[in-house]
């Protein structure tokens, strides 16, 4: 299941705080579902092109792909390598952008059925 407004979803994961408690964990806190905090597990396919990701919403826990606190969590990521990320719907949007390209999908996908992409640019730096 696909999030029908992909960029609400996005401006709603940029108010999340999240912080990285391992190598694929992160803990992001939730504005609408208790206990007011869900663990999210991001994993890298060999390929480094495909990020697969799971949480503990219960978005997610529906089989949704790209809820805000993956998104949130990814940005997470993202901004330690001075990096920021944007979430299309589809691989035509994201290749428009001319920035690398991700997909992300459910844990366990094996093929690239379901998911959305994800574009990566440098950071703006402040004047």
């Amino acid at each position: 299941m696909l999030p029908k407004n992909i960029k609400q979803a996005q401006s709603r994961s940029r108010k999340l705080s999240a912080r990285i408690v391992g190598r694929q964990t992160i803990i992001v806190d939730s504005q609408t579902e208790a206990p007011g905090r869900h663990a999210v597990t991001i994993r890298y396919r060999s390929d480094r092109q495909t990020i697969e990701a799971s949480c503990t919403c219960s978005w997610s826990s529906h089989q949704g792909v790209a809820c805000a606190h993956v998104m949130a969590a990814l940005e997470t990521l993202a901004e330690r390598k001075g990096r920021t990320l944007s979430y299309w719907l589809t691989e035509d949007e994201a290749r428009r952008q001319r920035h690398r390209r991700f997909f992300l999908t459910r844990v366990g996908e094996r093929e690239r059925i379901e998911g959305v992409w994800i574009t990566s640019r440098p950071m703006k730096r402040a004047a």
